[in-house]
Order: structure tokens, then sequence, then C-alpha cells
């Protein structure tokens, strides 16, 4: 197995490409030549590293922050995410829902108790309970994969790359480990660590410890061949770092109830709906909301977003220059540069 190990992903980012490239396995999966590492696994030491600041692969700023804000409040609807990211319209099988929903299958897993009723279970939320019970547990497991959604007899174009999510307290750290049947370098990987790098933070949170390492396994770590040419220009960058001069920002929601943490989560997705929602949103009323959110990464998320659907609904520059310094995380530079062109 292919090991890639580093303190964060911008670092590690250009040596996945330059592996890929060079070392890669030819292989056609759906008759798409692709280049492959089979297995590989990625292991980050600060997690709270997790984004890169790459002007080659930028990052939609919007969709980087509505992805796992939808996830955490257990969604499948295809009306949020696709108002940051429409491509995803093309992995409904209805148009209206995503089988493979990461939200509802961490959050809300449709299972089938002992007297024949369907139930949804937050594998989150038991997570939590098991490890504040027993920091030393080996059993905080979260499964995604489903057999009767996601078996091969079943028609979809929606199965989720995920398996599984492990979480374990070691040294007072919180590791997390997550295990992927496949993983595209390019469009998954830079929205895919930080997504899991941020519900390891609030774990950690939850349960008052930092934040250990993270690890994450993919059966099948690929690069499309129509990626490679401009993946060469990500690898000559030499972008710089977002966290050299600032340091770590802490996005642990530190309380003693589960329902902490859902308490900031609504916060943010009220401002979250609330904008997408209405094209004249009140600016003050948005800035008394951002007001309100005690941690500064989720206040930094909240204004993120507001400024996302406020510059969608082409609002005036004075009224997005008031929220610019509400976004104190990571990123503020980026922001600073490109807030005038989010999507």
């Amino acid at each position: 197995m292919k090991v890639f190990e580093g303190n964060s992903l911008e670092e590690l980012y250009p040596q996945l490409l330059v592996e890929l490239i060079e070392e890669g396995d030819v292989v056609s999966p759906r008759g798409i030549k692709t280049r492959e590492i089979s297995p590989a696994t990625i292991v980050i030491n600060n997690p709270k590293r997790r984004f890169i600041p790459s002007a080659v692969r930028k990052l939609n700023i919007g969709f980087s922050i509505a992805e796992p804000l939808w996830i955490m409040a257990g969604r499948d609807d295809t009306e949020m995410i696709t108002h940051y990211n429409r491509n995803w319209l093309n992995f409904s099988d209805d148009g209206i829902t995503l089988n493979g929903a990461y939200g509802r299958r961490i959050f809300r897993h449709p299972c089938i108790d002992n007297n024949g009723n369907l139930i949804e279970v937050n594998q989150f939320k038991q997570c939590y309970e098991l490890l504040k019970k027993d920091k030393d547990s080996r059993q905080a497991t979260i499964v995604l994969f489903n057999p009767y959604l996601d078996g091969s007899d079943k028609i979809t174009k929606d199965r989720p790359c995920t398996n599984i999510i492990r979480y374990s307290i070691r040294n007072n750290k919180l590791n997390a480990l997550t295990v992927m049947r496949s993983q595209d370098v390019v469009k998954g990987t830079v929205y895919d660590i930080p997504l899991f790098t941020m519900l390891q933070e609030v774990m950690a949170g939850l349960l008052g410890i930092e934040v250990g390492k993270y690890t994450h396994v993919m059966d099948s770590f690929h690069i499309y061949e129509s990626d490679i040419e401009w993946m060469k220009d990500v690898v000559n960058e030499k972008y710089p770092s977002l966290y050299e001069e600032t340091g770590d920002f802490d996005g642990r929601i530190l309380g003693e109830r589960y329902e902490d943490f859902e308490f900031v989560l609504n916060q943010v997705m009220c401002i979250e709906y609330y904008t997408r929602k209405n094209k004249n949103a009140d600016i003050f009323f948005i800035i008394e909301s951002l007001n309100k959110i005690e941690n500064e990464v989720w206040r930094s998320y909240a204004a993120i977003i507001a400024t996302y659907n406020l510059r969608k609904y082409r609002r005036t520059q004075e009224e997005l220059d008031m929220l610019y310094p509400f976004v104190t995380n990571e990123y503020k530079d980026i922001f600073k540069e490109r807030y005038r062109q989010l999507f």
C-alpha cells in the first residue's frame, strides 16, 4: 500500500498528483482512461490544515462550505446542494434526492428495527455517546454503504464512494479514519478530506479533547487522464501556505451536550436558508445573526455562505464589503482576493 504522510493537505497535494501522474497504473473503468494507485492511504497529522490555496485548482468556495453543512444537517435533497454546484443534479435518480447522500447515511441512516419498522439512526451521535462513555472504545464506527440501497442489483446514479468512518481516542486526542472505495484526486480529495476533518473536529469538540491525526484510505485512488495536463500546472505552481503565518483555527464547538453542536449548526443553517431563498435578504439582519455565532470558524462559514448568496443575487459591492470582516478563518486571504468572484 502506498502511504502519503504530511502535516497538511496543502503540503501533500502536489505530491499526490505527481505520484498518480508518474506512477499510476492505467485502467479504464466504464471505458474512461485513468491512472490509479490501489490501495493508497493519506495520513494528515494536523487535520485542521485542511484546505488548499491553489490558484490553478480553484475551490468553489461556497460549495466547500455548503456541502459539509448540508451533510451535517442530515440532508439528501438536491434543492440546497445544487444551488452551490449544479453538477450534483447529474447524480440524482429523480431530480429531488441523492441516493448516496452522506448526510442521510451518517445522521439519518435508514434501518429496520427488531419489529420490522423503518427507523433513522444518527450514527455520528452514537459514536459521540460511545466515546463519551468509554474513551478507549474501538467500536465508534459509521457505516455508509447500504447493501439494499447500493447493491449491484440497484439501478442508481449515486453509490457512495465512502464506506466507513472510524473514530478513536488515543493520547487524549481524537483520531479519525475514513475508508473509501474510490477517490478522484481532482474533484474528490480537495472537498472530501476537508469534509471528514471538519466532522472530526466537531466530534473532538463535543468530547472536549484535541484533534489527533486523520487517515484517509482509498481502494482506488485515481486521476482521469483528461485532467492530467492542467494538474501538472498545480504541481509547478508552488502555492503559498494558508497557515504558515496565521497558524491553526479552532472549529471545535466545546460543550457538554450533543445539542450544543446542533445549536451552532442551526445558527449557520438559518443564515444559509435566509440568504439562499431571499434575494432581498436584509443585510443588517444577516450581520445581527452573524454576531450571535460565538465560534469564529463557524461564523466565518456563515459569512462565506451569505456572501456567496448575495453575490449570486447580484447585490451591491457595498453590501458584500460589510460581510467581509466576518471571515476571519483561513479563508480570509483567499476571500479577500476572490470574494467578488465566488463562483
